[in-house]
């Protein structure tokens, strides 16, 4: 054996155990992603193959790596584009292409069908085929208090401690994007009888337009005069409070863009019972 074949050999072996910490390390990094998981481990599996093998074998696995590499990085894109390309909002309209929710349309909005927008995606199709397990409703956030307003919803799957977020504002389409759960999610803190859908579906019976009079009444009833709103934040959450618990209906009123020109806070039961009501300004 040449010296030549010896350099080559040495090499060979040294690109292999790189490629195969790279690997590894990306598998770690990559979570419950069967799909990324397993064509990681064909990768490695087919290069130690081919380090060690001659002659035909040895074509045959390197073509199978290429292939593999070549399946992976078109995956890889694909992912990429649903990602950044999810969808868009109900309340999308074209007819006003830099705006994704405004004030008050907001009050006419369904929850319900905001929730279906993301589910619906080929996006969430892929989502659900790389982690296979139930996914749950956790959260949802809509708010006009800046330029093109914003919907955010977030939903958890417990097998693999994984949250999914889609994002839409200012007009463009939802953004999605996973994230490893890093503490305890609120709705399995927080248990109800009733399944999300079924508590979306109650608050969408009543509407978000009927909560936010009620909201109304209550601050005139305090103050006594009629507060002046020209934004809102709608939020969906998980709470604990007094004898309640459960999913609860938060709206934010504000006067002007800007977060720190708040109004008041009510929170809300899904049945419309005020948990209660906070006067900012």
């Amino acid at each position: 054996m040449t010296s030549t074949d010896k350099n080559s050999i040495v090499k060979s072996i040294f690109a292999g155990i790189l490629v195969a910490v790279c690997l590894f390390s990306a598998v770690v990094l990559l979570g419950n992603s069967w799909i990324k998981i397993m064509v990681i481990s064909l990768i490695i599996v087919s290069s130690v193959v081919w380090l060690v093998s001659h002659g035909v074998l040895k074509r045959v696995f390197k073509y199978l790596i290429i292939a593999v590499m070549v399946f992976a990085l078109c995956f890889a894109a694909l992912e990429g584009y649903l990602l950044w390309n999810a969808g868009y909002p109900p309340t999308f309209m074209p007819s006003q292409p830099g705006v994704t929710i405004s004030y008050p349309t907001i009050l006419n909005a369904s929850l319900t069908q905001i929730v279906q927008s993301a589910k619906n995606t080929p996006t969430f199709s892929l989502i659900t085929l790389e982690y296979p397990g139930k996914i749950t409703f956790e959260s949802m956030k809509l708010d006009t208090t800046f330029r093109g307003g914003s919907i955010e919803v977030v939903l958890y799957q417990q097998s693999s401690n994984l949250g999914f977020k889609f994002r839409a504002s200012s007009g463009h389409s939802y953004r999605a994007t996973i994230f490893q759960w890093d503490r305890y999610p609120l709705s399995q803190m927080f248990p109800q009888e009733q399944t999300p859908e079924e508590t979306l579906n109650q608050i969408d019976t009543l509407g978000l337009r009927w909560f936010y009079d009620r909201a109304i009444e209550a601050y005139q009833n305090k103050t006594g005069v009629h507060p002046d709103i020209n934004n809102l934040q709608v939020s969906i959450q998980w709470e604990n409070y007094g004898t309640y618990q459960g999913m609860t209906l938060l709206l934010i009123g504000y006067k002007g863009t800007y977060t720190g020109q708040g109004v008041f806070v009510a929170n809300f039961q899904p049945n419309g019972t005020l948990l209660y009501l906070n006067i900012i300004n």
